[in-house]
């Protein structure tokens, strides 16, 4: 078995699947021994404001204490409904405490707040685990990008290559959105941080519990404003489950393309031998890419559970979720621990799997004219030549090439000449060395010095700005996670110790 982080409420190893479990039923023991425990952390904190706010004595607010840390320490064995679990809870302490303060627990209290509350609880901590999952997604592109600011390679437009472009410059096509994926589970995990604990079981309760103060006792941000939409709104599991999908399909993204370029260009890309396999003993030197297959199968799996647990959400009904909590609970978990694996997958196959062949990345750079628009404005800057001759002239040169199955770098000066001559009736006597110099992949790459070009300087400012974007979205990340923690510490001391801290 593994460890229990007693502070997070979660196991550090999955449980093993069980098979013939009921429909609607969570199905994993992890989820459920941090759903029990994040209930009686809820408890926890309800039973603190009784007795801050005079509803119940010292005493019966130590024996409410000691009865919960019974009960934290010995979580349900069954693989339970969400549902049961917490009435289970309030069962058990029942049980436990003196029979002159019977019903004290639950004084003012609502199981179904309890559980919209300890799930809300558990879908932080494994939002934040996503989250930190994309964050060394991030990391590790910007670690090969930052390598690679001068490999020199071939971008492609609709499968076609088009013009040269680095690596680093390529992998900002993944860099960028993940810093905008990020964003947005940043702010899902904002509406989500809010608790709807006071809420009843829909118009509030009756013994006048301050909503912020529990709120603040369990780590929130803040409430959700109206009780009714404290037990009943799905914006914010939409929203949450939409950023998990964003994530997993920008990384889908990428890993597919590099399949791609793996599959038809084998000597472009290589694999450490770990993510690869021999499939057939009789043919040994045939090497397959398996797992980073297997992984775009599992992002585009994962993507599925999103997407099933929007159509899921979408398909409630107006009001307070009550008996539909255990499916959602199960497809929410679901979504997440998806998430939360996939990135992180993904991070290894960037940082432990591939490796870079720059010298063949680098001789495909300039095939295909992916230099060959270039060929214009160089006869307008060296030739000076006026924009229309020049384009005549640089048509009639690539038609040429084309005709013959000549790459630009084989353009001569008598190419030119002899379409010059046609344009603008006579010869240009282009030198071969400057035409050689300007129509190359690097020159190519160093003259489009703006704003977010391939150029390396440029390419280097903007991977500095992303990763100081990223820096900050872990200390953001960072931040959260303490307040919790510090939350469910003084929430444990208080039910261990069977008082209230001074």
């Amino acid at each position: 078995m593994g460890s229990f982080d007693i502070r997070a409420g979660l196991r550090n190893d999955a449980a093993p699947e069980t098979e013939d479990r009921p429909s609607g039923q969570v199905d994993s023991v992890e989820f459920g021994r941090s759903l029990w425990h994040n209930a009686i952390l809820v408890s926890a904190a309800h039973a603190r404001r009784l007795f801050h706010d005079g509803a119940i004595d010292e005493g019966a607010f130590a024996a409410i204490n000691r009865a919960l840390d019974a009960v934290y320490g010995v979580p349900s064995t069954e693989h339970f409904r969400a549902n049961r679990a917490v009435r289970e809870i309030d069962e058990r302490v029942e049980v436990l405490l003196p029979r002159e303060i019977a019903g004290a627990a639950s004084l003012g209290a609502s199981r179904v707040e309890t559980l919209a509350t300890a799930l809300r609880m558990r879908w932080r901590e494994s939002t934040l685990e996503v989250f930190d999952g994309a964050a060394a997604f991030r990391s590790a592109l910007l670690d090969l990008a930052q390598v690679h600011a001068v490999t020199i390679m071939a971008a492609v437009w609709d499968r076609r290559p088009a013009a040269p472009t680095t690596l680093a410059h390529f992998l900002g096509g993944v860099i960028g959105p993940l810093a905008l994926t990020s964003d947005r589970l940043k702010h899902a995990l904002e509406w989500l941080d809010r608790s709807p604990y006071g809420a009843g079981i829909l118009a509030g309760e009756v013994m006048g519990i301050d909503r912020e103060e529990i709120a603040d006792d369990l780590g929130f941000a803040g409430t959700v404003g109206n009780t009714l939409d404290a037990l009943s709104s799905i914006e914010e599991m939409v929203s949450l489950a939409e950023a998990v999908g964003a994530n997993l399909a920008a990384s889908r993204r990428l890993m597919s393309e590099l399949l791609t370029w793996i599959r038809t260009e084998p000597t472009s890309f290589f694999l450490d031998e770990r993510w690869e396999s021999i499939p057939e003993p009789s043919m040994p030197a045939h090497r397959t890419s398996e797992r980073l297959e297997s992984l775009v199968l599992t992002l585009q799996a994962a993507e599925g559970e999103v997407r099933a647990t929007v159509d899921l959400l979408r398909s409630l009904p107006y009001g307070p979720i009550g008996a539909a909590w255990d499916t959602v609970a199960t497809s929410m978990d679901r979504m997440l621990a998806s998430g939360r694996a996939s990135m992180h997958e993904s991070a290894a196959a960037i940082n432990d799997a591939l490796i870079v062949n720059r010298a063949f990345l680098a001789n495909r750079a300039g095939r295909a004219f992916t230099t060959a628009s270039d060929l214009a404005p160089f006869l307008m800057q060296e030739e000076g030549l006026a924009p229309t001759p020049a384009r005549q002239i640089a048509s009639l040169v690539i038609s040429r090439l084309r005709e013959e199955n000549l790459e630009a770098s084989a353009v001569t000066p008598d190419m030119i000449d002899s379409a010059a001559l046609m344009v603008i009736g006579q010869e240009l006597k282009v030198e071969m060395e400057t035409l050689g110099r300007y129509i190359a992949p690097r020159r190519f790459i160093e003259r489009r010095d703006v704003l977010g070009s391939p150029a390396p300087e440029r390419t280097r400012q903007w991977l500095a700005t992303e990763r100081e974007r990223l820096d900050a979205d872990r200390s953001w990340a960072a931040a959260r996670r303490q307040r919790w923690d510090a939350a469910t510490s003084s929430l444990l001391r208080a039910i261990r110790s069977g008082e209230e801290e001074e």
